[in-house]
């Protein structure tokens, strides 16, 4: 049987066909072109992660549950209730790195002072853990929340566990936001920034320095720092102050080019606390310099407290610190702890901390507090040799929070002894 289609018919279908075919075609390349863009936007994620490490931290990347003793943690904190006695005397809280060090101090007797605690609670366990605290610095970037009711949702969570203690210590968990980086991983100033005035250097993530009016190329100005290091918050701004955020006026006032608005600014706990002087250096400074620009620009510096090392890399309380009243003991750095009036071999005596540690910036007057640090008194009123003037002196922005005791130790401490001296020097402690 034959089938005769007639030409307006086969018109017709061919019409409708090349219709058909020309839809698939539109919608074939319709979906390449999304794909082709969402390629880009994923490439483009990826070079900004790199390029500005726009990435964040997880809590259970940086630190790790110990109940059978603090193993190969980094750094440890006992977490220690004396009332239970279903072993809690071998559990740790540590992290995993030995760059991280948070801080980190545990109380079975309620909040620490001077620091930011978060309540360790298990309503069913009747062995007092109801005034049990873990507290970290308040400049930590920790912000700890504490369920004993399984994971929180939202946050990173590590789960706190004792098999030996009966009572529900299974749905136990520490938990925390995410946050970006560890102090101990920014970088030291200067050493780890620089300017440049012709782009991004190699090796470097940067912050835009730009002054829209401004004709004299500032487009291609960068503030910047090793990209090894943790991205330290920088941000720039052309139009005043950035809400809730530290910052500097950077101005040149022979430049007509509204350069009275700008500023550079870093998060509220950052360790950096800038100066700028547009009438050379003030203290320790990287200059920024723009050649092509006549208003002056040869003498601008931007300035901070020289910092080799930040908390992160600071010795630990107490485990890295020691006492020596026999000179300068190997393997530590010291600050000579010495009265010039007190004949008793006080010569010989040092606070020191240990030398793969960054340098905790103690420095020691026997003659009244150092000015812009923050010092503690060292006192011994039975010692007739002028105890009263002596001080142990810290960085504004230190963790450590030193408190002296003349009568005995008053919390975590280390013993300051002189044998020789008989003014009662068996029973001071230095404590945080």
């Amino acid at each position: 049987m034959h089938v005769i289609i007639c030409s307006s018919t086969q018109k017709r279908i061919k019409a409708r066909s090349y219709r058909f075919s020309h839809l698939i075609a539109y919608t074939l390349l319709r979906h390449i072109v999304r794909l082709h863009l969402l390629m880009k936007v994923i490439a483009l994620t990826l070079l900004l992660v790199a390029a500005f490490g726009w990435t964040q931290a997880r809590f259970q990347d940086d630190f790790e549950w110990r109940f059978a003793g603090p193993g190969n943690g980094k750094h440890c904190v006992q977490i220690l209730e004396p009332a239970d006695p279903h072993t809690w005397n071998d559990n740790y809280f540590c992290s995993k790195h030995e760059s991280i060090n948070a801080g980190f101090r545990w109380s079975y007797a309620g909040p620490i002072g001077n620091m930011r605690c978060t309540q360790v609670i298990e309503p069913s366990d009747p062995h007092t853990w109801r005034d049990n605290y873990i507290c970290v610095p308040h400049s930590s970037p920790l912000h700890l929340r504490w369920s004993y009711a399984g994971p929180i949702g939202g946050m990173d969570c590590i789960r706190w566990y004792e098999g030996a203690d009966p009572h529900t210590w299974a749905d136990n968990y520490l938990c925390a936001q995410h946050y970006s980086h560890f102090p101990g991983s920014l970088p030291s100033w200067p050493s780890d920034f620089r300017w440049s005035f012709a782009g991004v250097p190699g090796g470097y993530d940067c912050v835009q320095i730009r002054e829209p009016a401004d004709p004299h190329t500032w487009n291609d100005n960068y503030f910047c720092w090793r990209k090894n290091k943790g991205n330290p918050g920088l941000r720039w701004s052309y139009a005043g102050r950035i809400g809730g955020m530290k910052c500097t006026q950077i101005i040149e006032p022979s430049d007509p080019h509204t350069w009275r608005d700008n500023y550079l600014c870093v998060p509220p706990n950052s360790p950096y606390n800038f100066r700028w002087s547009y009438a050379g250096p003030r203290g320790t400074c990287i200059r920024w310099y723009e050649g092509a620009d006549p208003h002056t620009w040869a003498d601008n510096y931007l300035c901070a407290q020289h910092y080799s090392h930040f908390p992160g890399s600071l010795p630990s309380w107490p485990s890295d610190f020691r006492w020596s009243f026999a000179g300068v003991p190997g393997g530590y750095d010291c600050v000579q702890i010495r009265e010039p009036a007190d004949p008793h071999t006080w010569n010989d005596n040092y606070f020191c901390w240990r030398k793969n540690k960054g340098n905790p910036g103690l420095r020691w007057s026997y003659a009244g507090r150092i000015g812009g640090m923050k010092c503690t008194q060292i006192i011994e009123p039975s010692d007739p040799h002028t105890w009263r003037d002596n001080y142990l002196c810290v960085p504004p922005n230190s963790p450590y929070n030193f408190r002296w005791s003349y009568a005995g130790p008053r919390g975590t401490c280390i013993r300051w002894y002189e044998g020789a001296d008989p003014h009662t020097w068996a029973d001071n402690y230095l404590c945080a």
